[in-house]
């Protein structure tokens, strides 16, 4: 067994393997597509690639035979003394591979703090054919689909109905407008990604830096798609954004919507329309939703997404 470095010569080949399995590991692929610093694929002796790993706080991971190879004592025992010297803050993954991973921190004697765990989610083909002709019959549009930053409004959507998305009532609230949003948005995306990270993503043994929350709010703003539902005022009532693109799949997150616009389908406009964005630049959408949280689930699946995998997020 053996553990090689994912330099320029090797990418090209890392690339190869995950794309095998990018919908479980966008955020992994998109690490090694910008320099993979940290990053090793996981070998056999005969040299065929097991998994690859990124081992650096955050560590993001894909090893797909995770299950079987959990009973090989070899591979267990190469990867516990690979993983001995790692200082790692956090395992992110599809599931049976976190907690694979989990297994052998734990034989190190590391127990993790928090776990949270998702439903990962994709479009049903027919959801995706919906959206590829309704991206025909728009094709005309003079619009570039980058999967980037750079402010652009992107639609004038029409009146939300309250849960228009899930129920179709028709009792019209107020108007909104999407707006793709860039690093001058900053200040008035901070009140929607300080709660956002409060609310789901920090869990219960850390504790919030505002200083370290506006470097992640200002490095999404530079490098992914960000779009922001505007009330009638200018101010944002709801946001989301890609949170990694891969090669064939760009990874949906950052999903938030304030307290008083909760219930009128904010969420769902903005998810559907990443979706859209993404399947216009040739690539497919994959979520997660956090499990217990009923309501996005509900939400992502009348929109065409279904439960095709776990994804699990242990904190140390």
């Amino acid at each position: 067994m053996r553990f090689v470095p994912v330099d320029e010569k090797k990418k090209a080949e890392t690339l190869a393997f995950l794309a095998k399995y990018e919908r479980f590991c966008v955020s992994l692929v998109e690490h090694i597509r910008l320099g993979g610093g940290d990053s090793f694929t996981v070998e056999s002796d005969a040299r065929e690639t097991l998994g690859v790993i990124s081992v650096k706080s955050r560590m993001l991971l894909c090893i797909p035979n995770a299950v079987s190879l959990q009973n090989a004592a070899a591979f267990c025992t190469s990867l516990k003394a690979f993983l001995s010297d790692k200082k790692i803050s956090c395992v992110n993954g599809e599931a049976d591979a976190s907690h694979f991973i989990m297994k052998i921190l734990a034989e190190l004697g590391r127990m993790p703090l928090h776990v949270n765990e998702y439903a990962l989610m994709t479009l049903s083909e027919a959801a995706l054919k919906k959206i590829q002709a309704k991206d025909k019959r728009h094709a005309a549009v003079p619009e570039e689909p980058q999967m980037c930053g750079m402010r652009t409004e992107c639609a004038a959507a029409n009146p939300i109905s309250e849960n228009a998305a899930a129920t179709g009532e028709k009792a019209c609230c107020e108007k909104f407008k999407i707006v793709r949003c860039g690093i001058r948005d900053a200040d008035a995306l901070m009140p929607l990604q300080l709660a956002y990270e409060a609310e789901e993503v920090l869990p219960p043994c850390r504790t919030q830096n505002p200083a370290v929350t506006r470097k992640n709010l200002e490095r999404i703003l530079k490098t992914e798609y960000v779009v922001a539902l505007q009330n009638a005022r200018g101010e944002p009532a709801a946001k989301a954004n890609t949170n990694a693109v891969g090669i064939r799949w760009a990874q949906i997150g950052g999903v938030y919507t304030a307290p008083d616009f909760r219930r009128k389908g904010c969420a769902s406009l903005l998810v559907e329309t990443l979706a859209e964005k993404i399947v216009a630049s040739n690539r497919l959408p994959v979520l997660y939703a956090r499990n217990g949280n009923e309501a996005a689930q509900k939400a992502y699946s009348a929109l065409g997404f279904t439960k095709t995998g776990g994804f699990t997020i242990a904190y140390y």
